[in-house]
C-alpha cells in the first residue's frame, strides 16, 4: 500500500470514529431541536435550533422556569418544548392573565404580551409530573389545553441550554 492511500484510509478512520463520537453523545448526552412553532416566542423564535443536555433531567435537576422537551402527553410521537411552571404536588391557578403556584404568583418577564384567559382553571399537580406552559402564552398548546396536563419525569427528555441558530438570537435560555 502506498503512502498516499495510507493517507486516506487514516483520514477516513479518523473521520469513523468522530462520527461514532458524535452520534453516541447526540443520543445519550445531547439534544438539536428545531422549533417549528411559535409557543416559545419571545423567549425561542419560530425556526431556531436549540442545544440541550439530557444528563440533567432527573427530580433534583428541575427548578421552576426551566425549558425543556419532552413527550407530548396526548401523542407520544410528538416532542415539545415549554417552561416548567408547576412542580410536583403544587396546586396551579391560571386565573385573569397570571399564574400561581400554591397562591403565590409566579414571574411573567418572560412573556411578551398579556396573557388572555384561555386556559384558566386550578391544576393538581401529581406526584412525579411537572405542568408546562409555553412563553407565548396565547398562541401555545400547552398542559392548559392537553386531556393529560401533566408530564411525567420519565417522559422529560432534555433541559434546553442555548439558542444555536439563527445567529442573530445566539444566546443563552438558563431563567436567571
Amino acid at each position: 500500500m502506498d503512502s498516499f492511500t495510507k493517507k486516506i484510509l487514516m483520514a477516513l478512520g479518523i473521520y469513523a470514529v468522530f462520527a461514532i463520537i458524535f452520534i453516541i453523545l447526540f443520543q445519550t448526552v445531547f439534544m438539536l431541536s428545531f422549533i417549528p412553532s411559535g409557543s416559545m416566542e419571545g423567549t425561542i423564535k419560530t425556526n431556531s435550533v436549540v442545544f440541550s443536555t439530557m444528563y440533567d433531567v432527573n427530580e433534583e435537576d428541575l427548578e421552576r422556569y426551566d425549558i425543556l422537551t419532552f413527550v407530548a402527553p396526548d401523542d407520544p410521537d410528538i416532542t415539545y418544548i415549554k417552561r416548567l411552571i408547576g412542580l410536583p404536588g403544587e396546586t396551579i391557578e391560571v386565573k385573569e392573565g397570571k399564574v400561581y403556584a400554591d397562591g403565590v404568583e409566579l414571574d411573567s418577564s418572560f412573556i411578551n404580551e398579556l396573557q388572555n384567559q384561555a386556559g384558566d382553571g386550578i391544576y393538581e399537580v401529581p406526584e412525579g409530573c411537572y405542568f408546562f406552559m409555553g412563553d407565548n402564552r396565547n398562541n401555545s398548546n400547552d398542559s392548559r389545553f392537553w386531556d393529560n396536563p401533566y408530564v411525567p419525569i420519565d417522559d422529560i427528555q432534555a433541559k434546553a441550554k442555548c439558542i444555536l441558530f439563527p445567529f442573530s438570537n445566539v444566546g443563552s435560555l438558563i431563567y436567571n
